[in-house]
């Protein structure tokens, strides 16, 4: 008997799912539902799925399992659509980048005893560098070889972890068991907070006195970081993300308003080596974690190399200053 699997939510993510189940078609039918009936309906004629809905509940009446990969603004009305509809062994999977109060979400609206399950996956590293149209385009291997975060909290229905577990296998994925704090501090820390700290150059600089003649000056580096801030993890309701993980942002943003009060001071002091060997700290651990990242080689560590203390004569001239009382 073939496994009914809906996915809610077509995004890259959701469509990217709905591609790697198509090669379990003898075992599982897929059925797709989105707000944006143009895309879901694109997505069933180019094969993304078997059947789409307009109406979600009709999407997960007959489900065995329901993904749901929604903005976060979203999920909790979902959640409480489908709460009626599902079958009481239906397994309800959420990706999401806050896990705490989504698993509050689904105890306050899903029947009791709902098998449930919070997932947030990593994406292939060749997808990293993905922008604007690229971001929307869904990929068959989006997950594969990359960790998947399970997140099981005390009452996670063994059924739920055993599907979670199924599903990494079948979308190639490395599940990553945890629960829902430390998920959430890590999410904080490398999904929510660079985002805020794009609003932030951005609410410092944009409509500010001198704009007008900086904005024409504005260059790969702005655009780079400032673009950060349009990846929400809303649709309508910006930040709502960050205000279900409050504890954790708010601890990121202190440690990174006393890095950046740390750099500042430095160069208020004119502490030459002091902000390059940071710098050259930084540098060094983007590349070693980019590496990293890209082979899948976790536990290789590139050796930073001895900083030799130099100043600012020496890297004009070559050299280290002669010692004077060597030359006398």
């Amino acid at each position: 008997m073939s496994t009914q699997i809906a996915v809610i939510g077509l995004k890259q993510v959701g469509a990217s799912i709905g591609l790697a189940l198509g090669a379990y078609e003898d075992k599982i039918t897929r059925i797709g539902h989105d707000a944006d009936v143009t895309l879901m309906k694109k997505l069933e004629k180019e094969g993304a799925f078997d059947k789409t809905h307009i109406k979600l509940p009709d999407a997960v009446h007959n489900a065995d399992v329901v993904i749901l990969t929604l903005p976060t603004d979203l999920l909790k009305d979902a959640l409480g659509l489908i709460a009626a509809e599902i079958k009481p062994e239906t397994v309800v999977m959420c990706f999401s980048v806050v896990s705490n109060a989504t698993y509050a979400w689904a105890r306050e609206l899903l029947p009791a005893g709902q098998p449930f399950i919070v997932l947030q996956p990593m994406i292939h590293p060749d997808r990293l560098k993905d922008w604007e149209d690229n971001l929307h385009i869904p990929q068959p291997g989006l997950f594969e070889n990359c960790d998947m975060l399970v997140v099981t909290d005390y009452d996670t229905h063994s059924r739920a972890f055993q599907m979670a577990n199924d599903l990494c296998a079948v979308l190639k994925a490395k599940p990553d068991i945890t629960e829902p704090l430390e998920a959430d501090g890590i999410m904080a820390r490398v999904e929510q907070l660079p985002k805020l700290t794009a609003a932030a150059l951005l609410s410092m600089i944009v409509d500010q006195p001198g704009w007008d003649d900086a904005r024409r000056l504005t260059s790969r580096a702005f655009f780079r970081a400032a673009s950060i801030s349009t990846l929400y993890d809303e649709q309508e309701y910006f930040g709502i993300s960050d205000l279900m993980n409050k504890e954790n942002i708010t601890r990121a943003i202190d440690h990174l308003i006393a890095s950046l009060m740390e750099m500042r001071d430095m160069i208020d002091e004119g502490d030459e080596e002091g902000l390059k060997q940071t710098l050259e700290k930084t540098k060094q651990g983007y590349e070693t974690w980019f590496e990293q990242r890209m082979s899948g080689e976790w536990d290789k560590e590139k050796k930073i190399p001895e900083l030799v203390e130099r100043n600012m004569m020496s890297r004009l001239f070559g050299g280290r200053p002669r010692d004077k009382k060597t030359d006398q």
